[in-house]
């Protein structure tokens, strides 16, 4: 039934990659999750009084049009490399094959079992039949001839993996042969080791954005509110991404805010796509992030944030209609903040002496997929603490990112999931 009051759980947004900056695509657009936004266009009305005709006021002159706000998004899965597209450019797009791993601390015994995808393998004291292994003289000797029977099986499920042991370990790694997701359901089992999980993980598909692109996409985005009795569909043409904010917390779902800079804005009684795709939703949780340094996780963190912008140059010239011409990007730039329980040593030092370190703020799911910001190079401040009370005491960092020349950028964007391309 059509309503008289337009209402935000109603609403919509649909957004498409424009192949020229400010022209409309006719199809391909694609249905986005969204907690709020304001983009909306304004123009303002200024004075320029006459002397000569009194003290009451005349009639007032419009300004420019100005077509710009921010957009608040769910961190999920799949969406959100959409939008990190538009904040990059393309990404580079590799598949990743699952892996796992089974370790043996101590020699299997006779009768102990590894349960590969529902196929039992045996290990055996005497001669080795069809799935069985023979148990050697040492755990590192068993698990070589583990590799050599498991490679040669002609089981339809051991055959889907390639299996080897790392030089100076006891470990079986497992690895799925097909790149994608699908090795993430292989599952594991095991009687005696330790396995890495109930089933393969990281199979999927890799995406690398990396900043400091000279070109980035604009898109044409769509907010409607399609149940009111007229429906209305606000168009913004030409929409260009220009800083990404998230903030990291300890629990709750993760979340984001982009600010959106738009040519202009149109008024339509009928959406632009009636048929858009839509990715399935799967948010990202503060309760699997983290915030690495060097690759090692940072203890002690309470908070974080990370702000990337692309600091948009907004392009005006004579036009009868009042629209910029462009929206360019200048300089890239990252900054952010963290607190950590104070410990008179972490992170105290790097900041006293200047040196920078590297950074990685994250969240994962338990399959392996993950959403990761890597900053090999970042500066940090001398820290502020102060003690407030008989509890705990915090020193917080405001630190800001900088151009490494071995990694060739400021900041690398990675996202696995089984979503194939952005492109």
């Amino acid at each position: 039934m059509p309503k008289a009051r337009a209402y935000g759980a109603d609403a919509t947004l649909k957004a498409c990659r424009e192949a020229s900056y400010g022209v409309a695509p006719l199809t391909g657009y694609q249905s986005l999750d969204f907690k709020s936004t304001d983009l909306s266009s304004a123009q303002p009305l200024g004075d320029d009084p006459l002397l000569g005709r009194g003290r009451n006021a005349q009639d007032p002159y419009r300004g420019l049009i100005t077509d710009e706000g921010q957009l608040d998004i769910p961190l999920d899965l799949r969406g959100t490399g959409f939008w990190l597209t538009g904040l990059f450019g393309n990404p580079v797009t590799t598949p990743t094959s699952a892996s796992g791993s089974i370790v043996f601390a101590v020699n299997p015994t006779a009768g102990d079992t590894i349960t590969l995808n529902g196929t039992v393998w045996t290990f055996v004291s005497g001669t080795a039949g069809a799935e069985e292994t023979q148990i050697q003289g040492t755990a590192t000797q068993t698990v070589d001839q583990l590799v050599s029977d498991l490679n040669a099986s002609a089981d339809p499920e051991i055959a889907k993996c390639t299996y080897s042991r790392p030089t100076s370990t006891q470990t079986l790694v497992i690895v799925f042969d097909a790149a994608g997701p699908t090795g993430n359901s292989f599952t594991l089992a095991v009687s005696a080791g330790a396995v890495s999980g109930p089933t393969l993980t990281g199979g999927g598909y890799a995406h690398v954005w990396e900043s400091g692109a000279d070109d980035i996409p604009s898109y044409t985005i769509e907010v409607g509110h399609p149940k009111l009795t007229t429906p209305v569909f606000f168009r913004h043409l030409g929409t260009v991404m220009e800083s990404l904010n998230f903030e990291m917390g300890q629990e709750g779902p993760a979340n984001a805010r982009l600010q959106l800079v738009a040519q202009g804005e149109e008024r339509f009684s009928a959406t632009v796509d009636a048929n858009p795709t839509a990715y399935a939703l799967r948010r990202f949780s503060q309760g699997r992030g983290f915030i690495r340094r060097g690759g090692a996780a940072l203890a002690g963190v309470t908070g974080g944030s990370l702000t990337f912008s692309n600091n948009l140059e907004r392009v005006r010239v004579i036009r009868e209609d009042g629209k910029i011409e462009a929206a360019d990007p200048t300089f890239a730039s990252a900054e952010g903040s963290m607190s950590v329980r104070f410990d008179g040593a972490t992170l105290v030092a790097e900041a006293a002496n200047g040196d920078p370190v590297a950074l990685e703020y994250g969240f994962t799911f338990p399959e392996g997929y993950a959403l990761r910001f890597e900053l090999p190079r970042v500066f940090l401040p001398k820290p502020k603490y102060a003690v407030s009370g008989p509890g705990g005491v915090e020193a917080s960092f405001d630190w800001r990112a900088a151009y490494d020349d071995s990694e060739g950028t400021m900041l690398r964007a990675h996202l696995l999931n089984d979503v194939t391309s952005y492109t």
